[in-house]
């Protein structure tokens, strides 16, 4: 006495489908991540501001960086090669509007080595920093 399992000739489609919905929410989930917790970091160069590359907006936690609450505090890091490639020290950072619109009320620490700049959070925000490696 045999027993099959007869699986519906279109198994393969649907597992199909599947798969596609999978990486489509992973995709989305992605395209989410950059568009609300990145932000564009420019250099002026003496004519006009130049693009160095993105940033990654962090939450400051409790106590970070002498953040008081940390409840409305979010934290940008200059990496070091953006440095490199900076002709001065004056950065813009342009945040999405969906960020700015969320958290206008809010603060962000802008961290360049171990020097530090507080900005209020607006469409775009110009600062002055130096970037340093170590304490003088």
């Amino acid at each position: 006495m045999r027993i099959e399992l007869s699986l519906p000739e279109n198994m393969v489609w649907i597992q199909a489908v599947m798969v596609l919905l999978v990486l489509a929410g992973l995709l989305l989930g992605i395209l989410h991540d950059m568009r609300f917790h990145m932000l564009g970091v420019y250099n002026w160069d003496g004519r006009r501001y130049r693009f160095l590359g993105k940033a990654r907006i962090r939450k400051a936690r409790r106590g970070y960086a002498g953040v008081g609450t940390g409840d409305d505090t979010y934290v940008i890091k200059i990496s070091e090669r953006m440095w490199d490639l900076s002709y001065t020290t004056r950065y813009l950072l342009v945040p999405s509007k969906q960020f700015v619109h969320r958290n206008r009320n809010g603060s962000l620490l802008l961290q360049a080595g171990k020097e530090t700049a507080w900005l209020p959070i607006e469409a775009r925000m110009r600062q002055d920093i130096y970037y340093r490696l170590r304490d003088i």
